[in-house]
């Protein structure tokens, strides 16, 4: 049994991965998906949900000793991934990126980033839910794309949203580049073509990572999963080689 745990990114439910939830590949094996709610599992940095978040794979796997673990993560999601992957790399047998970022080496840019994490995180607790929406989906990195998965006030804790800006901000994170550079866990780091600062970002990874592959799926932007699903099925399939 092969089980992929997907970790969503910011402004996400869990719920954005059911039309992956379950497929069959041509080889018969079969992927069994767990979807993880980043909102019921906050922690108050990156290692910390890592620890957690591991113990409980490890104490699942340890009921099913021949379940191969992957982990999956987008975005926000894919920052949590690569920190449980550091933290307990003999737990994973791969890993699907999804145009996520690996830390800042310079402290400005963490300084920065912080920054704006906090102003975001202060307007998610006053400000109107639609007229946030818009402006997130406004930024440069979703390149005019619109979002096409839910995202009603009623299915979010402001609160949490807010705890998540800061606490797993990239002005928090440490530079991860150096230490993916010697796992020995193979991930595969996907972004779309449109999306050219990630698009980047996996280019250099892949400079840098003897274990890391970067595939670029065409016409596609940051949101590639739900942009390209069919593209991403065969993705995630030659990723974890089933």
């Amino acid at each position: 049994m092969n089980v992929l745990w997907c970790l969503h990114g910011n402004l996400q439910q869990p719920t954005v991965w059911v039309p992956f939830s379950c497929f069959v590949v041509e080889t018969g094996k079969f992927l069994s998906i767990q979807s993880v709610s980043l909102w019921e599992t906050l922690a108050s940095n990156c290692w910390e949900w890592a620890d957690t978040f591991s113990t409980y794979v490890r104490k699942v796997t340890q009921s099913n000793p021949n379940q191969q673990n992957y982990i999956l993560g987008y975005s926000l999601g894919g920052r949590l991934a690569l920190h449980a992957l550091l933290a307990n790399p003999h737990l994973w047998a791969g890993a699907i990126i999804v145009a996520a970022h690996p830390g800042y080496a310079d402290p400005q840019k963490k300084k920065q980033s912080l920054e704006r994490d906090r102003i975001w995180a202060n307007r998610f607790l006053s400000e109107p839910w639609d007229d946030l929406l818009a402006e997130w989906d406004a930024l440069p990195v979703f390149g005019g794309r619109p979002c096409t998965t839910v995202r009603e006030e009623s299915g979010f804790n402001r609160h949490h949203i807010a705890h998540a800006f800061i606490a797993y901000s990239k002005g928090h994170m440490d530079y991860l580049t150096p230490q993916l550079s010697h796992l020995a866990v193979p991930i595969t780091y996907i972004t779309g073509s449109d999306d050219q600062h990630y698009s980047q970002i996996g280019q250099l990874l892949a400079q840098t990572c003897p274990n890391l592959t970067h595939i670029t799926i065409p016409d596609a932007g940051h949101r590639v999963p739900w942009e390209h699903p069919e593209i991403f099925k065969q993705a995630i399939a030659q990723a974890l080689d089933l």
